[in-house]
């Protein structure tokens, strides 16, 4: 039986990482980066991938296709992003897969703050086809974040990127039909050679849906925090943009 519980969004340092899905705007993003949006409250199910299935999702959400919304919140679309490849959709369980991807960014909400100047940035990428399983196919989303590394080009020398705890299911206000989860993942260097580490060990989230025909999700990284170090946004807020995403980017095929 799942349990709903509400809680308020953590006020905490905010900027950004173009993670797991990635962007192939980053680098210049980085200097240019902006805040987060306003936070909303999720409600959390049960923790983990097996209390929840794909019996809980609506037969409607079947024949949708996405599209890349020019924003998401306060967060404004500043480039394409790097979009993943057909292959890597059917490989989650998308057949027929149609890759989407989108960076964005949103203004600093704190100059006074260092971890705030630099603002946040969102990275949206996302599948359509048909899913005949999105309960596998999210946490298989889930669980490949890692291997993409921060570019979505694939693991960097030097760097790892790991779940903390386990994923959790939420379910934002407004989002219906479909299965969400969000990850903490942890970014750490090393230099197994000795030399100074390049960058500073820092935490951000993921938060990805599910239904019979898309399968998506965002990161949120504080871009000063991939310097400084630091603990991301909360979940929460990231699942209520995820959950935007979910209204905006979803159109009848």
């Amino acid at each position: 039986m799942r349990f709903r519980a509400r809680f308020a969004a953590a006020v905490i340092p905010l900027l950004v990482v173009t993670a797991a899905c990635g962007g192939s705007e980053d680098e210049k993003d980085d200097a240019k980066a902006p805040g987060v949006g306003g936070a909303a409250d999720a409600t959390i199910g049960a923790s983990g991938g097996g209390s929840v299935s794909s019996g809980d999702i609506s037969a409607d959400t079947r024949g949708h296709t996405l599209v890349v919304p020019e924003s998401v919140d306060a967060y404004t679309k500043s480039g394409p992003g790097t979009t993943p490849g057909e292959k890597e959709g059917e490989g989650l369980g998308v057949a027929n897969a149609r890759a989407v991807s989108g960076v964005y960014n949103a203004p600093g909400t704190d100059p006074g703050n260092p971890a705030k100047i630099g603002g946040t940035r969102l990275t949206f990428n996302g599948f359509s086809g048909e899913i005949a399983d999105p309960a596998e196919a999210l946490d298989k989303y889930l669980a490949d974040v890692g291997n993409k590394g921060l570019k979505g080009t694939g693991k960097a020398q030097g760097m790892e990127i790991r779940p903390v705890a386990s994923a959790r299911t939420v379910k934002p206000a407004g989002f219906e039909g479909a299965l969400m989860k969000c990850q903490d993942m942890k970014v750490t260097h090393s230099r197994d050679d000795g030399t100074p580490k390049n960058g500073a060990d820092f935490r951000f989230p993921v938060c990805a849906w599910a239904d019979y025909s898309t399968l998506g999700g965002a990161n949120v990284v504080v871009l000063a925090e991939m310097t400084i170090g630091g603990n991301g946004v909360p979940q929460d807020e990231v699942a209520a943009l995820t959950a935007r995403l979910y209204t905006t980017a979803r159109h009848k095929a």
